[in-house]
């Protein structure tokens, strides 16, 4: 791993805004290389109806079953989650699968807070080098929270929740019965279309070209529960709820769904082929890193490191991160504000990230 520190006076100061720091445990949890899913082309009509009986989606292969949020640091979920997608011109459609032996749901109003049920959610980035991202989520009575984030919480970002995926198809079914806890449930599924039109912006078309990639993930959140005069409630122990789980197809490894640069990635086929990391990722990934550990300086130290030897106590970390990148450091006369370079010297691009989160990916 090649080392260019570079120092700058600047100006002007750069104030970044709070951002939570994780602990060195965490940042070392937050390793684990993405999912990645091959998306197939079809050119036949799907019936959004819970189901995936239609022989579409017999193309599609399942993704690996659902994980804690925190990976590896915490259990195997109890029950099975997984998801298969396809997508055609016109929408990326998603069906999701949930093994679960009590389905129950009680929030029937839209943009509801849906995650306080039982509920199956959808983040989407379509757009490599933009902030934000869209994020859906849906409970078993098929009621819809829908929103687009203008980039993270932690950057200083609120989620807009007029905004609204236009002509969304979804639909829920349940193997057994809904809000009935006198039998056991088998499952509950969630099937979407979602229109690649409604995802655009002014400027930019977002139906993707075939070998594109997006960041996403789907996340599983799952409350124990309780009975009250037959009917479901979340838990409550000395007055409080009992707090949810949080099961994902590409682990964080710390409890934040808000973190797009540890999603997963999908990326749009025709052809059954083997789906590997975008050329970006390692350079993304080191980016990230020196950025979390520039936090967790920052928290200790009230300023940030102007040179990578004095992120000592994550060197390890910066280690693991391949040899064919080049790092500099670019930092203010304060040390308020930083800008990161990396090169990958091997992929011939350079990935920049700031302390307000911003970045950029160029390709020579």
């Amino acid at each position: 791993m090649k080392l260019r520190l570079l120092s700058v006076l600047a100006l002007i100061p750069l104030f970044g805004y709070l951002v939570s720091a994780q602990t060195l445990i965490q940042l070392e949890n937050m390793q684990t290389p993405p999912a990645c899913y091959g998306v197939m082309k079809i050119d036949v009509p799907i019936q959004i109806d819970g189901r995936d009986d239609e022989q579409a989606w017999d193309l599609a292969s399942w993704t690996e079953e659902f994980v804690d949020i925190e990976g590896d640091a915490k259990s195997k979920p109890p029950y099975t989650t997984k998801v298969k997608m396809l997508w055609d011109h016109e929408c990326l459609y998603i069906y999701a699968k949930m093994e679960e032996p009590h389905v129950w749901g009680n929030l029937k109003k839209r943009d509801a807070i849906i995650y306080h049920d039982n509920d199956f959610e959808v983040f989407i980035k379509p757009f490599e080098q933009q902030a934000f991202y869209y994020e859906i989520e849906v409970n078993p009575l098929n009621t819809i929270l829908d929103l687009m984030m203008p980039k993270p919480y932690r950057f200083g970002g609120d989620a807009l929740m007029h905004w609204d995926v236009r002509n969304l198809k979804s639909a829920i079914h349940v193997e057994g019965t809904l809000n009935n806890p006198d039998d056991t449930d088998q499952y509950w599924s969630v099937e979407m279309a979602i229109p690649f039109k409604s995802l655009t912006t002014f400027s930019r078309k977002v139906t993707p070209n075939i070998n594109d990639y997006w960041r996403v993930n789907f996340s599983r959140v799952q409350w124990q529960h309780e009975l009250h005069s037959g009917a479901y409630s979340r838990k409550m122990k000395n007055g409080k709820y009992l707090p949810e789980n949080n099961w994902v197809w590409s682990p964080i490894g710390i409890i934040n769904m808000h973190h797009p640069e540890r999603w997963g990635y999908i990326q749009f086929m025709d052809t059954v082929q083997h789906v590997a990391l975008p050329k970006s990722y390692f350079a993304e990934k080191a980016a990230w890193n020196i950025f979390y550990l520039q936090q967790l300086y920052k928290k200790q130290h009230k300023k940030f490191a102007d040179d990578l030897a004095e992120l000592k106590n994550g060197k390890h970390v910066l280690e693991e991160d391949r040899k064919e990148l080049v790092y500099a450091i670019f930092i203010n006369r304060n040390k308020e504000g930083y800008v990161i370079e990396v090169k990958d010297v091997k992929h011939h691009l350079t990935v920049t990230l700031d302390n307000f989160g911003h970045y950029t990916v160029n390709y020579e």
